[in-house]
C-alpha cells in the first residue's frame, strides 16, 4: 500500500504536490486581508474619512501574506489554536492605535516608545478611562478574532494543514514581491510632497499624514524600519533649495542679522558636510527687516507663558474676563495658528526656541522626549533666557509638575534660566493636587522671586488646563460651581463646561499676576506672552463646536487659536498677518530691540515686510491667499487669489511648500549639528562698514 502510494506521489507533477499548500497559504492570506481592511476602515470611523486615501489597499496584501507566513508551522490540531493567536497580533495593534487616538487625537508613533514608562505613570488614569469608554469599539475590533476562533473550532482539520519550510520561504518571498509591487504602483500617482510615494519614501513625514495616505499598519511598519535602519537619505543632504518667490521681495535695507556671522567664511572652517550645507543655505537666504516696531518694548520685562491645552475657546468675556481683556489689548494676532495637535514638548520647544521640533517618523527613538531633550546640550543663543542673561537680567522658569518630566530640569537651564522651580524636589513648589496641579498656586509661590527686581524675565509652563474635562479632573471640579454660575442661561456640553472650569484656574493665576505687577508698578513695563502648547485634544468635537458657535471641523479651523501679547504700556495693535508658534520668538526679540539673526530662525517677525504664513506640524500652511492641506494636496483659495491663473497658483503652492520643507529641515539640522555653537564659537569680527554688506546683510568677501 505504501509502495503504491509512493509511486502515485512520484507520478505527480511539482504543481500537484505544492498546490494544496499553495492554496492553504492563499486562504490564510485572504483571511488576514479581510481582517486588515476591516480594521483600517473601523479605525477611520474615529479619525475621520476626510483625509483618507485608498493607497493603503496596495500594501495590505503583503502584510496579509506575512501574517500567513506566521501560520502553518505546526500540526493541524495546533494550527487551529495558532491561527486565532496570530490574528490577535494585528488586533492588539489596532486596539492600541484606537485607544491612543481617543486619548491624544493622533496615531501612535513608534518613535514615542521611549516615553512608554512616563506615559503609563502619568496617563494611566486616562488609559483606563478611555478603555472603559471604548469597550464597544474594542468589541468591534475583536469580531475578526472571534470569527477566526469560531472557524478554527468548528471547521474540519483539513483547513489547518502544516506546510513545508520551503513553502514558508516562498510565502516570505511573496511578501517581499507584493510589497515591492505596491511601492512601484505608487509612482504613477506622482512623487511630489503630497503624493503617496512621498509618504512612503520620506523619513521626515509625520505619523498622522503618512497613516492617512498609506494606512496605519503600513506606516508603523515603515516607522519600525526607520527606527532600526534610519533614513536612507545622506545625513548631509537635506535637499535644501532657495525658493523663488512669486513676486520679488523688497530688499532688506536694515536686516535683523548678526553681521559678524559670515557664513561663507564659516563654511571654510569646517570639513563637516552637514555644517557646510547649513552655511551655504544661510549664505543665500535673507533676513527680516527692522521696522517701526523694532525696540518698541525696549527694556520691558517679559513673562512668557506656554499654557497647557489653551486655545481661543478658553477665553470668554464672562467666564474668563481677565484672559479676555488680555486678548484684546497690546498686540492682537487675528490670524494665529497653533501648529500642533498634541504632545506638549513639541509646542513648548517651538515657542521657546523659535525652531521646529522633529515630528517625523524618523525621530530619534533614543530620546524619551523628542527634540527638546535632544537639544539639552546644544547652544541655543536666541532663546529668551539666554538673551536676557546676556543682558545681565535674572531669569526664572517654572512648571507645576515634576522637573524630570520631558527633562525640563535639564533643558531649561540650557536655555538660560538660572532659577528653575518645579513640583517638589530642591527649591520645589508644593501643590494641593498633582494631576493636574494649580496654575494659581504656582503663581502664588513664584512671583515674589522676581517682582522686586529692576528688570526680569520669567517663563511658565502651566498645567491646570490639562484633560480630562470631566469629574476626573480635580482642578475642573474645584472651579465647576463658579463656572456654572457664570454660565447661567447658556447650554453647553459637560465636556465644554469642564474645559472652561479647568482653564478658570489659569484665569485666577493671570488675575493674581496682573494685580501683583500693578501693585509693584511693573505692569506698564511688562510684556506678557501667552499661548497654548497644542489644541485641546481632550475637548470633543461637539464641545468644540458648542464653544465656537459653529462647526469647527478637523482641519485648519481646529488649529486657529490665540497668542496673547499683552502690553498695557502701549496702544493696542491689531495684526492680520498669518502666523504660528515659531513666529512668536523673533517677533518678541524684534519688539525688545535685541540683536538676533533672523536668517537662523525659521519663524518670521510678524511686523516685517517679508513673506508671512502659518505652518502646521504636517507642513500644511495658511497664507493670505490660500489654505493648503499638505496631507491631500487640496487648496482653498481666498481673497485676491481669484485673479491668479492656474499656473500662478501652482507656482505659489510650490514656493510655500518648498519654504516649509526648508525651514523644517533646517531646524532639525541645526540641532543635529549643534550649529549655533559652531557659528558663534567661530564668529568673525563685527562688520562696521555697512557698505560691505550685500542686499541680504551678508558680509561681502
Amino acid at each position: 500500500m505504501n509502495k503504491r502510494a509512493s509511486n502515485r506521489n512520484a507520478e505527480k507533477t511539482l504543481w500537484e504536490i505544492v498546490k494544496p499548500q499553495f492554496i492553504s497559504v492563499l486562504k490564510y492570506a485572504a483571511m488576514f486581508l479581510i481582517a486588515l481592511i476591516y480594521w483600517e476602515f473601523l479605525l477611520r470611523t474615529q479619525t475621520g474619512f476626510e483625509e483618507m486615501s485608498f493607497y493603503f489597499l496596495l500594501f495590505l496584501p503583503a502584510e496579509a501574506m506575512f501574517l500567513a507566513f506566521l501560520n502553518g508551522w505546526l500540526k493541524r490540531k495546533w494550527n487551529r489554536i495558532a491561527t486565532p493567536v496570530v490574528m490577535l497580533l494585528p488586533f492588539a495593534f489596532y486596539v492600541a492605535q484606537l485607544v491612543y487616538y481617543r486619548i491624544f487625537g493622533s496615531m501612535f508613533s513608534i518613535s514615542m516608545i521611549g516615553m512608554g514608562a512616563d506615559a503609563v505613570e502619568n496617563f494611566g488614569w486616562a488609559l483606563w478611562d478611555t478603555i472603559g469608554d471604548s469597550v464597544g469599539w474594542i468589541f468591534l475590533c475583536l469580531l475578526p478574532v472571534l470569527a477566526v476562533a469560531a472557524f478554527a473550532y468548528f471547521a474540519p482539520k483539513k483547513y489547518f494543514k502544516r506546510y513545508s519550510p520551503a513553502m514558508h520561504f516562498v510565502t516570505l518571498l511573496k511578501t517581499v514581491l507584493l510589497w515591492s509591487l505596491a511601492v512601484l504602483m505608487l509612482i504613477p500617482f506622482g512623487t511630489g510632497d503630497a503624493s503617496p510615494y512621498a509618504a512612503y519614501s520620506s523619513s521626515n513625514i509625520d505619523t498622522d499624514t503618512a497613516s492617512s495616505r498609506l494606512g496605519v499598519l503600513t506606516n508603523s511598519v515603515l516607522e519600525v524600519y526607520y527606527s532600526i535602519f534610519g533614513s536612507d537619505a545622506p545625513s548631509e543632504d537635506l535637499g535644501l533649495t532657495t525658493p523663488v518667490p512669486p513676486e520679488p521681495l523688497k530688499p532688506d535695507t536694515s536686516p535683523n542679522t548678526v553681521t559678524a556671522l559670515n557664513f561663507n567664511k564659516l563654511s571654510s572652517l569646517t570639513s563637516d558636510k552637514g555644517k557646510q550645507e547649513l552655511c551655504n543655505y544661510f549664505a543665500q537666504v535673507g533676513g527680516t527687516n527692522k521696522n517701526e516696531y523694532t525696540g518698541k518694548l525696549k527694556d520691558f520685562n517679559v513673562i512668557y507663558i506656554c499654557a497647557e491645552s489653551f486655545c481661543s475657546y478658553a477665553i470668554d468675556p464672562v467666564v474668563t474676563p481677565i484672559l479676555y481683556k488680555m486678548s484684546q489689548g497690546g498686540i492682537v494676532l487675528n490670524n494665529y495658528y497653533n501648529s500642533f495637535k498634541n504632545t506638549t514638548t513639541n509646542g513648548e520647544f517651538a515657542f521657546m526656541t523659535g525652531l521646529w521640533p522633529d515630528v517625523s517618523r524618523d525621530a530619534d527613538t533614543n530620546s524619551k522626549s523628542g527634540s527638546f531633550t535632544q537639544s539639552k546640550d546644544n547652544y541655543i543663543p536666541f532663546a529668551l533666557g539666554n538673551m536676557f542673561e546676556k543682558d545681565n537680567v535674572k531669569t526664572y522658569a517654572y512648571h507645576n509638575f515634576r522637573g524630570y518630566y520631558y527633562s525640563r530640569n535639564e533643558t531649561h537651564p540650557n536655555l538660560g534660566y538660572t532659577t528653575t522651580r518645579f513640583m517638589n524636589g530642591e527649591n520645589g513648589m508644593r501643590f494641593t493636587t498633582s494631576w493636574p496641579s494649580s496654575d494659581l498656586e504656582m503663581m502664588e509661590q513664584s512671583v515674589d522671586d522676581y517682582i522686586n527686581n529692576p528688570r526680569f524675565h520669567a517663563y511658565y509652563m502651566t498645567f491646570s488646563g490639562h484633560g480630562p474635562y470631566s469629574d476626573a479632573n480635580p482642578i475642573a471640579v474645584r472651579n465647576l460651581k463658579t463656572v456654572k454660575a457664570l454660565l447661567a442661561g447658556r447650554s453647553l456640553p459637560n465636556n465644554a463646561v469642564y474645559y472652561l472650569a479647568a482653564n478658570y484656574e489659569l484665569e485666577k493665576a493671570m488675575d493674581y499676576l496682573i494685580k501683583r505687577l500693578e501693585t509693584a508698578g511693573k505692569l506698564n513695563s511688562t510684556l506678557i506672552v501667552l499661548t497654548g502648547d497644542h489644541y485641546p485634544y481632550y475637548l470633543n468635537s461637539n464641545s468644540l463646536d458648542a464653544l465656537a458657535g459653529r462647526d469647527v471641523g478637523s482641519n485648519f479651523e481646529q488649529y486657529k487659536s490665540t497668542c496673547i501679547m499683552y502690553a498695557p504700556g502701549i496702544s493696542t495693535v491689531k495684526v492680520d498677518t498669518p502666523c504660528c508658534n515659531v513666529d512668536i520668538l523673533p517677533t518678541v526679540l524684534n519688539l525688545l530691540g535685541m540683536e538676533y539673526d533672523s536668517r537662523l530662525l525659521p519663524g518670521t517677525d510678524i511686523f516685517s515686510s517679508n513673506d508671512h504664513y502659518a505652518m502646521l506640524y504636517n507642513k500644511s500652511f495658511v497664507t493670505d491667499k490660500v489654505k493648503y492641506n499638505a496631507t491631500n494636496g487640496k487648496a482653498e483659495w481666498q481673497g485676491s487669489a481669484d485673479l491668479m491663473s492656474e499656473s500662478d497658483k501652482q507656482a505659489y503652492i510650490d514656493y510655500y511648500s518648498s519654504l516649509s520643507a526648508n525651514r523644517y529641515n533646517v531646524s532639525l539640522k541645526l540641532m543635529k549639528e549643534d550649529f549655533f555653537r559652531f557659528a558663534f564659537d567661530n564668529i568673525q569680527q563685527p562688520v562696521t562698514d555697512t557698505s560691505s554688506l550685500n542686499s541680504t546683510g551678508q558680509p561681502v568677501n
